[in-house]
């Protein structure tokens, strides 16, 4: 075996597993470095290789800017799609880049595969290799949903391919019914199932409920998860750090942030204005629902939006409590679910504190140089949303302020591991800002659930494994 860089003993382990494998899941946590282990896989490869990786938006860059140039050893061509190619130069680059007599590598955005544009390119690269193809999708919880158009052109785009690999640290995020998609695009014989409604009726537990005068079936439970283990056991690799890596322990806090008087007010206000509406007896959608709990959970983080979707601050005691922490606490990493949350940060903190942003309306360029500020000391807070969630390494600092969360599973583990990773040298912690008793604490709980019901499953499988 030849690597560029000196792997760990289980990363080693994994490629000797795998190297001759056709397509394998490797479900590892975060920061044991699963990115390293299929780029070894496939330089280990007796034959010449083509690999096309597909990722989140941004991610697809960290492999061009990072990962291939740290651990690759061999000489590749790399082409990382940057948007639709418009000029003659472009298809010049592209074209030069599909003729290339060097091992190539074609990187790409997954949202990116739903334009005709991307899935044009990526067809095109796919169909001119001549050598053992890899096709990776990294983050592989983005096609959990089979009727998702991105989902759907994986799974056409795959057939192309040699071998397939699934990358995650989180693949169950909503349920075990999120592992059919990211498994039949492995191959269609590594689960007995062939359709998604069969693999829900072997798992999931359903009820038929009614909402006025509507009857759907909905999911209740989960069932026969220890069958659903056994078979992901052959082609699925699980790590998890504390098995594998020497890193520090993880802290949770919660700081209770009690409403102001005039967030309250407006709070209950809201709050009556959904039950009214459930109580009504009018069919309500799951979109306008929903839509009702997110302007709830912007009240209890320190803003309201308005009819015109017009965003206002509101007095609150949530900014307060960030500006104690950051007094104390520098390096600083804080993440919110909104933007206008990052906003009203900065504008608290930028007096006293070097501070840096990243979201999802950045450029590429911004975003890298956000994060090369932040951990090469010229900024003292990091401020991320979702965006940051994924791909990053933020481990100058050791302290996590959850500003405000969602309702990703995905989103709340990946982020927790931006500072928990190999090179981390002191005990993390995390510090969720709760304004208890209300949609804030609700979702907390949830993601505990969620975390709980992954782990079932998950757990099973490491037992099997070892």
């Amino acid at each position: 075996m030849k690597y560029k860089t000196k792997p760990y003993k289980h990363q080693e382990d994994a490629v000797k597993r795998y190297v001759d494998k056709d397509y394998g899941a490797l479900f590892c946590e975060m920061g044991t470095g699963k990115t390293k282990i299929i780029l070894d896989i496939i330089q280990n490869s007796t034959k010449l290789t083509d690999v096309f990786v597909t990722a989140p938006n941004g991610l697809h860059h960290n492999w061009a800017i990072n990962e291939i140039p740290t651990h690759v050893h061999k000489d590749v061509a790399v082409y990382c799609w940057k948007g639709p190619i418009k000029s003659k130069r472009g298809n010049q680059e592209f074209n030069h880049f599909l003729r290339s007599d060097k091992s190539r590598m074609f990187l790409i955005n997954i949202e990116a595969l739903r334009t005709n544009a991307g899935y044009k390119a990526s067809e095109q690269f796919l169909l001119a290799s001549k050598n053992e193809s890899h096709f990776i999708v990294d983050e592989s919880t983005c096609i959990k949903n089979p009727k998702a158009m991105q989902t759907k052109a994986v799974l056409r785009l795959s057939q192309n391919a040699d071998k397939r690999w699934a990358l995650n640290g989180t693949p169950i995020t909503q349920s075990p019914l999120d592992l059919f998609t990211q498994c039949k695009f492995l191959s269609k014989d590594c689960i007995p199932y062939n359709t998604y409604t069969a693999f829900k009726h072997t798992f999931a537990i359903e009820q038929t409920m009614t909402m006025g005068s509507r009857s759907f079936r909905k999911v209740v439970g989960f069932q026969n998860l220890e069958q659903l283990t056994k078979l992901l056991e052959p082609f699925t690799l699980r790590l998890q750090k504390k098995d594998c890596l020497d890193l520090p322990d993880k802290v949770f806090e919660k700081v209770i942030v009690p409403m102001t008087p005039e967030q309250e007010r407006i709070y209950k206000s809201m709050k009556k204005d959904c039950i009214a509406l459930l109580d009504s007896g009018e069919l309500v959608s799951t979109t306008m629902a929903l839509t009702r709990i997110i302007k709830l959970h912007q009240i209890s983080t320190g803003f309201v939006t308005t009819d015109d979707d017009t965003e206002h601050a509101i007095d609150n005691n949530r900014i307060a409590a960030l500006q104690q922490i950051a007094e104390t606490t520098r390096p600083l990493v804080v993440f919110c679910a909104y933007k206008f949350n990052v906003k009203q940060i900065v504008k608290a903190l930028s007096a006293t504190h070097r501070i840096v942003t990243y979201t999802g309306d950045d450029s590429t360029k911004e975003k890298n140089k956000a994060v090369q500020a932040f951990q090469e000391g010229e900024a003292d807070v990091f401020i991320g949303t979702s965006a940051a969630a994924k791909g990053l390494t933020l481990h100058k600092a050791s302290t996590m302020v959850y500003f405000s969360n969602n309702y990703s599973l995905e989103t709340r583990l990946q982020s927790q591991d931006r500072i928990h990773r190999i090179g981390q040298n002191d005990k993390c912690t995390y510090i969720d800002l709760i304004v208890p008793s209300t949609v804030d604490d609700a979702i907390l709980n949830r993601l505990k659930q969620k975390k709980e019901l992954s782990n079932m499953v998950l757990d099973d499988l490491i037992e099997i494994i070892k």
